[in-house]
């Protein structure tokens, strides 16, 4: 349909899911977080750890880092914050400090390269960065362990058999942290922590995602309804003006050629001109102020909620049609079925325009034509008949494409669930416009499309 379709170069790409550390509030207050519980944690823990140094402004600085490659570098730096914290770690280590608090910076920027940037990427840094974390631990675990167990050593029991004052967390000659089952518990956790980040930033992914769809789709169903108010606006003015000005086109003819030899019929020809303009400023009307007052439901809303989408008739309207196509000197022949008047709206109004829009192709396209047949019939479905005895006129060349008037009769009756054929009649000379209508509304109205419209191809002349 006009509109809504997109050339495939403009297809949207997919939506960046941006994390939660993308933005810096969350960073700063994860920063200070940790800058705090590293620093007193490290305190407290070199009183509990008689071999370690307690941290000074050296390594007060070291703590610092993480904190800042997590505030400063993240999100366009993830590779530098990730190498950053581990070589601040791996140098406040050897220096002799405690252990255990201090990863918790190097712990938070792998969590908060997972949860900020682009997604692939970001998983690709933060478990090469866990990688090399576990790898840099584990070397100055080996590095380190033989002297500390040569401190401990050292250091006199205490009463409750303990070594040393405050040794605390060593016992058996070492510390229970440097040995390799402590190594693989602490690479464990440190996974658990970046697939708990990993699956956050999935579903931070999948609601992007969805919102993005869910916009996207709206946006298509606006550009959807924006396109189908044109398409029927333009129906609706083209029915209306083509009609009238045909009549109109053809009366003004007649009143030109009559004007000296006999100004009385041309006096009836500019009465015709007068009543029909009037009859289409009318339907103007009707159709602007359906447009003006709104056209488009509201979310939810059921189609007997919404602003009438098309201006309504009784079928009383077909005769007045065929007086005016009389008063341009067709014989028209009308035949209603009984009750035939009793329609729905939306299916008189369907009849209505297939027969305003025939008759004005007669008067169009067949100026020989002198006899019209209109014809209502209604059973299980009504069926509207328009055939004419007029020869089409032959171009050379090609077929004429269906014109605007054609391919808005077609786009009525096949939106109202109906079938339309135009052509040559079958039993001689003219043309004939059969349109099937069914009378209760169809459940799903089609959408019909004009590169599917191939049925019953419109032969030369015949376009409007």
């Amino acid at each position: 349909m006009l509109g809504t379709s997109q050339p495939p170069g403009d297809a949207p790409a997919e939506p960046h899911a941006p994390g939660p550390f993308d933005r810096t509030r969350p960073r700063a207050f994860v920063a200070v977080a940790v800058a705090v519980a590293s620093n007193l944690g490290s305190i407290g823990a070199a009183r509990g750890q008689a071999w370690a140094t307690e941290p000074g402004l050296a390594g007060v600085l070291l703590l610092l880092v993480a904190p800042a490659a997590l505030l400063l570098l993240l999100p366009r730096r993830p590779a530098l914050a990730t190498v950053l914290s581990v070589a601040a770690t791996v140098t406040f280590l050897l220096l002799g400090h405690p252990w255990g608090p201090v990863f918790l910076g190097p712990v938070a920027v792998l969590a908060g390269v997972m949860l900020s940037g682009e997604v692939r990427r970001a998983r690709r840094i933060a478990w090469s960065g866990a990688a090399l974390f576990a790898g840099a631990v584990g070397t100055v675990a080996t590095l380190v362990a033989p002297r500390i167990e040569r401190i401990v050593a050292d250091l006199p029991p205490r009463p409750d058999g303990r070594w040393g004052p405050g040794s605390g967390w060593g016992h058996g000659g070492g510390a229970w942290f440097l040995n390799i089952e402590a190594m693989i518990a602490g690479a464990a956790w440190l996974a658990v922590v970046l697939l708990i980040a990993s699956a956050a930033r999935d579903r931070i992914a999948r609601r992007t995602a969805a919102r993005a769809a869910a916009r996207a789709t709206a946006a298509e169903r606006e550009r959807t309804a924006v396109a189908s108010e044109r398409l029927r606006i333009a129906r609706e003015l083209h029915d209306v003006l083509a009609h009238s000005l045909s009549a109109i086109n053809v009366q003004a003819g007649v009143g030109l050629h009559l004007l000296e030899k006999n100004p009385g019929q041309a006096r009836e020809a500019l009465s015709n001109i007068r009543d029909t303009s009037k009859d289409a400023l009318a339907e103007v009307r009707t159709v602007l102020g359906i447009v003006r007052e709104g056209t488009t439901p509201p979310p939810g809303a059921l189609p007997a909620d919404a602003a009438p989408l098309a201006p309504t008739w009784d079928l009383s309207g077909l005769r007045h049609l065929a007086d005016q196509a009389r008063a341009d000197g067709l014989d028209v022949t009308v035949e209603l079925a009984p009750g035939i008047g009793d329609l729905p709206d939306h299916v008189a109004g369907v009849v209505h325009r297939v027969v305003q829009e025939s008759l004005t192709n007669v008067r169009r396209h067949a100026p020989s034509a002198r006899r019209v047949t209109l014809r209502v019939t209604q059973g299980e479905s009504v069926e509207v008949v328009v055939a004419d005895d007029g020869v089409q006129p032959v171009t050379a060349g090609e077929p004429a494409e269906p014109g605007y008037g054609l391919l808005g009769m077609r786009e009525r009756v096949e939106g109202s669930g109906g079938t339309l054929r135009a052509g040559p009649r079958p039993d001689g000379a003219g043309w004939e416009v059969r349109a099937t209508l069914p009378v209760a509304a169809p459940a799903e109205p089609t959408r019909p499309d004009s590169a599917e419209q191939t049925d019953a191809p419109p032969e030369p002349g015949e376009t409007t």
